[in-house]
């Protein structure tokens, strides 16, 4: 079967669309071949908004091939003008309602964005926590922190650290700090020293050089920082470390911010922490 030319794929939620967003970007990823172009719309909660967006759907079906929706919209009603769309109309939520509430003897709510509400003050509290301690200890900053770290993310300039813990913290209330292998420190091919009473916390980080040239060829383009024989010799200096120091790394060269972070929590055994 080969392949129909480019779909719009419609993310749309009454909320802020990132569940919807993230299931269809995971299942499209499994089609090999396949062009598309993502349309996020959150908070469609009202009566106008779904029959616009309808109205939207209607007209690119007549210009190209069907386009694909994405659904976790909560209200019935909503989602039932939803499906008369010209589309492939898929509730996410759908799916798995009627099994869960018949196993749990529990109705549904319908109430909107429950999932990334307040309703779990403590656990909200604690991801915000963790996001200040990511900055607060950015880059090599506020070391004096580090007893209070769940992760220590060491690494060479634009291996992903700072995207890692962000993510971390934002998704997970983990309160990763991160600290960059600058050339001073590589040249000693040692931990620096306001790591060492912390090195059970320490994960490496490491990249392909060509991977990594290209990264900083954006940022410098063409400067000494960016060559890639200057890049190899940073990769391999801070690997050698990670070796002589028994630290346990990760290669980041094909692997997303989501696939970083799983890894890493896996690695180490963290406590995901999230609501």
């Amino acid at each position: 079967m080969v392949p129909s030319a480019e779909r719009i794929v419609y993310c749309v939620s009454d909320h802020t669309g990132l569940t919807a967003e993230a299931m269809a970007q995971s299942l499209i990823s499994r089609f090999d071949g396949v062009g598309v172009t993502y349309s996020t719309r959150p908070f469609v909660d009202d009566l106008a908004k779904v029959e616009h967006l309808v109205q939207e759907i209607n007209a690119a079906s007549t210009v190209g091939p069907k386009p694909i929706v994405f659904s976790t919209i909560t209200d019935p009603e909503f989602g039932r003008i939803l499906r008369q769309a010209d589309a492939l109309v898929l509730g996410l939520f759908d799916t798995f309602m009627d099994s869960l509430a018949s196993e749990l003897c529990v109705e549904p709510t319908e109430s909107v964005g429950r999932y990334h509400g307040f309703f779990n003050t403590a656990s909200y509290q604690n991801r915000f926590d963790a996001v200040d301690y990511v900055l607060n200890t950015d880059d090599g900053l506020g070391t004096s922190l580090y007893e209070d770290a769940d992760v220590i993310i060491i690494g060479v300039s634009r291996v992903g650290k700072t995207p890692t813990c962000l993510y971390l913290g934002m998704q997970y209330g983990i309160r990763a700090a991160n600290f960059p292998l600058t050339p001073d420190w590589l040249d000693s091919l040692r931990i620096p020293s306001v790591l060492d009473a912390h090195l059970d916390r320490l994960f490496g980080l490491t990249i392909d050089p060509v991977r990594l040239y290209q990264i900083r060829q954006k940022r410098r383009p063409d400067s000494p920082y960016a060559s890639l024989e200057q890049c190899g010799i940073e990769v391999s200096a801070a690997e050698r470390i990670y070796q002589d120091s028994r630290i346990p790394l990760l290669d980041t060269t094909t692997r997303s911010i989501e696939e970083i972070t799983a890894a890493l929590i896996e690695a180490v055994g963290l406590e995901r922490r999230r609501t």
